[in-house]
């Protein structure tokens, strides 16, 4: 009887094996003296490895394969080194027969192992509408899966930690965290999957060089993807160890202090770059602003500026001088708005003013002046640029959201039509 039960569950995972419709395959690793693996063989496949892979009426089955040797040479060989000789789980992409395929590689025995594959192009073809957002944005910005490997990595991750998006694309994000950290990351990723929400949490990653920063992932859970927006905050922890180090003498060091308290707060709500404030900052503004304008029955206006085809610039000219751009762009708007408004930088090219007591026909007028300012303004390097102006005065009770997407839907409109221009929204509001 036992046996009969045997043979039935051999049979049912036989007959798993073959009429799934995910791609599976066994394959043996053959390496070098060195322990460097330079072909494989495949022992089995399913049918839909078959069909995925265009085989056709080929047979493949026990045939030596060497490994590829384009840009993917690297990944492929490290994943078959972890899976095979440190017995881990690990995954690469590759691009084959017109599809973008993930394989993930799982020890079975030996230098033998399994692969699973997934058709990916879809999500990979999703991937690319917002490459143009992962590129100019200047946060550290991350997709991964649930199960903690990177899917996309923008540019800025070479500025923070040294790599290029590809030598972290495919890659777990368990393989550069510090050692000590990775059971708090793993248990944030545990959380994840069980729908919790983790907005941000604080962890050490290695570097290209070696070197360990402190990160601050902020996170949006979508489905089976997370979404992060990365900073690093190795020079904050710095100055936090230094106070803590600090406060044990801190009769003696009170002056000393209070000073660095000081800049720690201004650092919290500061735009590193323009010196601006952040969005931070309006977070916690914005609300009191708001608070005040409906208590007093005092207009309250918004305008959102972004300098148009900003993007030529640090093309043609580099970062250095966009930076400068950015920077000059800054003290234009502080020479202009009053002591009472407030401004910020929302990020890349993008300023944004509250003004308090303000109709939106004088919100206009400003935005008008300040329109002409920087088209009237020439910049070193970059020479004259424009900008196009998103102006909404808010209304009764209305939510901050609800008020700022109209103001944004205000600057998409003049962006869309003629650029260079100022648009203001119509008082409705949104449904």
């Amino acid at each position: 009887m036992v046996e009969w039960i045997e043979y039935m569950e051999t049979k049912l995972l036989e007959k798993f094996y073959k009429n799934s419709p995910t791609a599976y395959s066994c394959q043996k690793a053959v390496f070098d003296d060195k322990g460097i693996p330079l072909q494989y063989i495949i022992l089995d496949y399913n049918p839909a490895y078959k069909e995925m892979m265009g085989l056709h009426n080929n047979n493949v089955i026990n045939q030596k394969l060497d490994l590829p040797t384009d840009w993917e040479e690297f990944n492929i060989k490290q994943c078959i080194i972890d899976t095979v000789i440190k017995e881990e789980q690990t995954q690469f992409t590759i691009y084959h027969q017109q599809k973008w395929l993930r394989i993930i590689l799982f020890p079975i025995d030996g230098d033998i192992f399994g692969c699973i594959y997934f058709d990916i192009t879809k999500e990979y073809l999703q991937d690319k509408d917002i490459e143009g957002f992962l590129k100019v944005n200047i946060d550290m910005l991350t997709i991964t899966n649930t199960d903690g490997y990177f899917l996309r990595v923008n540019q800025a991750s070479e500025r923070v930690l040294g790599y290029k998006p590809e030598e972290l694309e495919g890659k777990s994000v368990k393989s550069i965290v510090h050692e000590d950290d990775i059971p708090k990351t793993l248990e944030v990723l545990r959380e994840i999957n069980e729908q919790k929400n983790i907005f941000s949490f604080i962890n050490r990653v290695r570097c290209k060089n070696g070197h360990y920063r402190y990160l601050e992932w902020h996170n949006v859970v979508n489905g089976n993807f997370i979404y992060s927006s990365i900073r690093d905050i190795t020079d904050r922890r710095q100055l936090e160890k230094e106070l803590f180090e600090k406060n044990e003498n801190l009769a003696q060091l009170t002056e000393e202090l209070t000073e660095m308290n000081r800049f720690l707060k201004t650092l919290a709500i500061t735009d590193d770059l323009t010196g601006l404030y952040n969005r931070h900052y309006l977070d916690i503004k914005v609300e009191e602003e708001m608070r005040r304008a409906d208590q007093a029955n005092e207009p309250l206006s918004m305008i959102i500026i972004d300098l148009d085809f900003f993007k030529k610039v640090n093309d043609q000219w580099g970062h250095p001088v966009g930076d400068k751009v950015l920077k000059e762009t800054a003290g234009l708007l502080k020479g202009i708005i009053r002591k009472s408004d407030i401004l910020v930088r929302l990020g890349g090219e993008e300023f944004l003013i509250v003004l308090p007591n303000t109709k939106i026909s004088d919100a206009c007028i400003i935005a008008e002046r300040i329109r002409i300012t920087i088209e009237e303004n020439h910049y070193p390097i970059a020479g004259h640029l424009t900008a196009s102006l998103g102006v909404a005065n808010k209304l009764p009770l209305e939510t901050y959201n609800n008020w700022y997407e109209r103001t944004d839907n205000a600057l998409y409109k003049a962006k869309n039509s003629k650029r260079n221009c100022v648009v203001h929204s119509t008082s409705t509001l949104l449904v």
